[in-house]
């Protein structure tokens, strides 16, 4: 079975003239197992505030979630 780890990535946008930073979640295949990982699923510009981000992904990864309920896991993050 495929060794799956879930992190927050930070993204840098772009306006004109304008910035802002967001975050993600990016789920890597195989990252304990070899050194090297390839990124399965991702989910970009959820929120800004990047602590509330980071306890949803220590949850996932506690879980052991599966990349095929990442999206649902992120619209109910949203929702609450």
């Amino acid at each position: 079975m495929t060794n799956v780890i879930y992190a927050v990535v930070d993204e840098r946008y772009s306006f004109g003239k304008e910035c802002r930073t967001s975050y993600g979640i990016v789920a890597y295949s195989n990252a304990e197992e070899n050194g090297s990982s390839t990124i399965v699923a991702s989910v970009h510009d959820i929120i800004s505030e990047r602590a509330d981000l980071v306890k949803l992904v220590d949850e996932c990864n506690r879980l052991k979630l599966s990349t095929v309920h990442l999206c649902d896991v992120v619209e109910d993050f949203l929702i609450k």
